[in-house]
């Protein structure tokens, strides 16, 4: 409260301020600088200290739902928190579930070393009217008699196959339709099935390699009809997609990888094989719209072995970082075949042989990072005219004139001695413009 004495005195005004804080003080002000009180307003003032705000006492003095709130509160944005930072699993795999789709866990395995063409040939069949679904063609049919010990007429009905004097064969797509997938449970749909795969996987890989069980073709190709819990058929969109990245899997020894599978060769989709470490994601980290995969990274991941060509059909790929690994061979020629790509890094690795000049195809590329590995030739003019006419605005390569570095290039951006150092070109020589990968990017 304030009380306020006046005096008549026009030039005396004597205000009496009771103040409570810690303590009681009483201060004397006064309006005129001749006023007797003016000396001694210092020492008879002294102001509060301002009470600093602490949040222990604030919580200890709060109401017990008051407390039960800002605890709970905390808890959970300390476990969001810590799920961002650190990969807890759970959501994952709970998105995981749910993208999941269920197919027949029975259906029975095909034999792979046979002869499928042969094989599907034997199928025993009934007279049926080629259905629209069917392959066209030119149909002399050849009926057969009678069904397989122990097939049911149904299952006969829904396996018909035709041959004509091309030795050309002629079945019913619908007896493994990917709605109907969960009633797979015959040897001969089965065996369609993976017929039909292997002529279009023939398509994309050599057929010795496809059926060579210790490649990564042959393993991914046994994955994709064996093992596979999303169990597509041949017609699938996303058939090669899948069978592209399982082939990267095989070939680069995908069981050994620094940060587990990434649940790469899950039952889900390809857009699904990722996981975060450390808070960062890897694996496919992208995709677009379409669901076709679009960002590969799997950076330090202790990848072994070299790239399958296979890894040119991922042809809606923007950015396929692979740095610091222990992948080995040549660079596929089969990486000049995606238009879309924009940012390739396969530096840090063991890749020999000279730059493949089917990477001039592509026309977007904007980063090409090839420094510290153990190539040798001249970077090839397709890929400088990229450099001096296109959007291609970064080109590492060994290239300084060291042993470690013996690519000559004309139109590179960084010259790298072969152990992560790099000088622009017109720098050779002054060691104090060296810069690393790391200090750049």
């Amino acid at each position: 409260f304030f009380l306020t004495k006046s005096f008549n005195n026009r030039s005396h005004r004597i205000v009496f301020k009771y103040v409570y804080s810690n303590q009681e003080t009483l201060a004397f002000q006064h309006n005129s600088p001749f006023s007797p009180f003016n000396t001694r307003i210092g020492t008879m003032m002294r102001k509060p200290k301002p009470r600093s705000f602490n949040p222990l006492f604030a919580f200890a003095a709060m109401p017990a739902r008051k407390k039960l709130v800002c605890l709970t509160t905390f808890l959970l944005v300390s476990a969001v928190t810590i799920n961002n930072l650190f990969d807890m699993g759970i959501p994952e795999d709970d998105i995981y579930d749910a993208n999941h789709l269920n197919r027949a866990q029975n259906r029975p395995q095909v034999d792979l070393t046979l002869e499928l063409k042969d094989e599907v040939k034997k199928i025993e069949k009934k007279p049926k009217e080629k259905p629209a679904s069917v392959r066209t063609g030119d149909a002399s049919k050849k009926n057969t008699s009678d069904t397989e010990d122990g097939e049911s007429d149904a299952e006969s009905d829904a396996e018909t196959t035709d041959e004509t004097g091309d030795g050309s064969i002629y079945f019913d797509d619908t007896a493994y339709d990917d709605d109907d997938m969960d009633d797979i449970i015959s040897d001969s749909a089965a065996l369609l099935r993976a017929y039909d795969i292997e002529e279009k996987l023939e398509q994309i890989s050599d057929s010795d390699a496809l059926h060579d069980w210790t490649a990564p073709q042959g393993r991914a190709f046994q994955w994709i009809v064996n093992e596979d819990a999303r169990m597509v058929h041949a017609e699938d969109p996303y058939l090669i997609q899948r069978y592209a990245l399982a082939a990267i899997f095989f070939a680069t020894n995908g069981k050994s990888w620094h940060n587990g599978d990434l649940h790469w060769l899950s039952g889900v989709h390809e857009c699904f094989w990722t996981k975060k470490v450390k808070g960062r994601p890897m694996g496919v980290v992208e995709c677009n719209d379409d669901r076709r995969v679009t960002y590969i990274e799997l950076v330090e991941n202790n990848l072994q072995g070299s790239l399958p060509k296979e890894i040119g059909w991922l042809d809606h790929l923007i950015s396929l970082d692979l740095q610091e690994n222990r992948l080995t061979g040549t660079i596929p020629t089969t990486l000049g075949n995606i238009p879309s790509l924009k940012n390739l890094f396969i530096n840090s690795n063991s890749f020999y042989g000279t730059v493949p000049s089917q990477l001039g195809n592509l026309a977007n590329l904007t980063l090409l990072l090839l420094d510290t590995n153990e190539l040798t030739g001249t970077i090839p003019d397709e890929i400088c005219t990229l450099k001096n006419h296109s959007h291609l605005y970064s080109l590492w390569v060994d290239c300084d004139g060291s042993p470690k570095s013996p690519v000559e290039c004309n139109c590179c951006s960084m010259c790298c001695d072969g152990l992560g150092y790099c000088l622009t070109p017109d720098s050779y020589g002054d060691l104090d413009d060296a810069v690393s990968y790391d200090d750049i990017l």
